[in-house]
């Protein structure tokens, strides 16, 4: 792990870029991170990954 962590994304830009292309070429519609996000780091990972970007802890408050 030698690239910074960005504060924006939670992700070195390079491991960011190649979530991006994954998402991508899946077409996947929602990404699940295990880390609570900011309204800020969620708007900016659904751009880069062109999907739905939501947090653990949304996703437990969505069942309840």
């Amino acid at each position: 792990m030698t690239e910074p962590f960005s504060r924006r994304t939670l992700l070195s830009a390079g491991r960011a870029r190649e979530i991006a292309q994954a998402c991508r070429a899946a077409r996947v519609g929602v990404v699940v991170f295990v880390n609570p996000l900011t309204n800020h780091q969620r708007a900016a990972l659904s751009d880069m990954f062109g999907c739905f970007v939501i947090s653990g802890e949304e996703l437990v408050a969505l069942g309840r």
